[in-house]
C-alpha cells in the first residue's frame, strides 16, 4: 500500500488481485468466435489462437473459484432484425468488407460461451451489444454489488472487445489487469498491437503467476 495525495492506494499485484475484491472477466469466449463451426471460422478467420487460450482461462476459472474470486462472463449479443445495430454500427461492422453481420445472435448456439468454459447456474452473465462490456450494460452494477475493486481481463478478441473493456474498466475506476497469455485474436499482428497499448497503461500478468499468487494466500 502507498499513499498518494493522502489517499491509500494498492501498490502490489498481491493487493490489487486480492480475490476478495477482484473479478475475473471472461470476455466473448463464445461459439461464434471460438469454435471451428462458428461464424468467424466459417467466414475464413483462423480461430486457432483463440482456442489455444481456452485451457488457460479454464485454469483461471478453477483457481478463482477455489479462492472465492468472482467470475463474470461477458457475451457479445446481436439482436435479431438489426434491433441492436443502427446504421452507424452496421457501417462499423462492415468496414472490413464482410457482407453478413448475423453473429452471436440472441439465443442462438453461437452466442453461448464455449462448453469448456460455460458458466454455472449462479455465475453472472453480462450481455453486451458493443465492444466494451461496460457500455450500456449492468456490469458496473454487478461488480459494485459484490464489492469488486479490481478487474482481471481474459478473452477475445484482443484488439476489439478485450481492449475496449480493459480501457473502460479503468475509466470506471477499477484497478485493471490483463492476463497476457489468456487473451487472443485471429490476427497475430493486431493482437501484438493491442498488447503493446494495454501494456503501456496497465499491468499485464501471466496465467500461472495469477494462480500461484492466489494459491499462496
Amino acid at each position: 500500500m502507498k499513499v498518494v495525495n493522502g489517499v491509500q492506494v494498492y501498490s502490489s499485484l498481491a493487493e490489487i488481485l486480492d480475490p476478495t475484491h477482484t473479478a475475473l472477466l471472461i470476455v466473448d469466449m463464445q461459439n461464434d468466435g471460438c469454435d471451428e463451426r462458428g461464424w468467424w471460422a466459417q467466414q475464413g478467420r483462423d480461430v486457432s489462437a483463440v482456442r489455444a487460450v481456452i485451457p488457460r482461462i479454464h485454469a483461471l476459472i478453477g483457481a478463482a473459484r477455489e479462492v472465492g474470486c468472482e467470475v463474470v462472463y461477458v457475451e457479445q449479443t446481436t439482436l435479431r432484425e438489426n434491433r441492436s445495430d443502427p446504421p452507424a454500427w452496421l457501417y462499423f461492422k462492415t468496414r472490413d468488407g464482410r457482407q453478413r453481420v448475423d453473429y452471436t445472435l440472441d439465443g442462438a448456439w453461437g452466442q453461448q460461451t464455449v462448453a469448456e468454459l460455460g458458466p454455472t447456474d449462479t455465475a453472472p452473465v453480462v450481455r453486451k451489444n458493443r465492444s466494451s462490456a461496460f457500455h450500456l450494460t449492468n456490469l458496473d452494477l454487478v461488480l459494485r454489488a459484490r464489492g469488486v475493486q479490481s478487474v482481471l481481463a481474459t478473452g477475445s478478441v484482443t484488439q476489439g472487445c478485450v481492449l475496449s473493456t480493459v480501457y473502460d474498466a479503468s475509466f470506471h475506476d477499477y484497478y485493471t489487469v490483463v492476463v497476457g497469455d489468456a487473451v487472443a485474436s485471429y490476427s497475430a499482428e493486431l493482437h501484438a498491437a493491442a498488447m503493446k497499448l494495454m501494456g503501456a497503461r496497465y499491468d499485464v500478468v501471466q496465467t500461472q503467476d495469477v494462480i500461484n499468487l492466489w494459491r499462496s494466500r
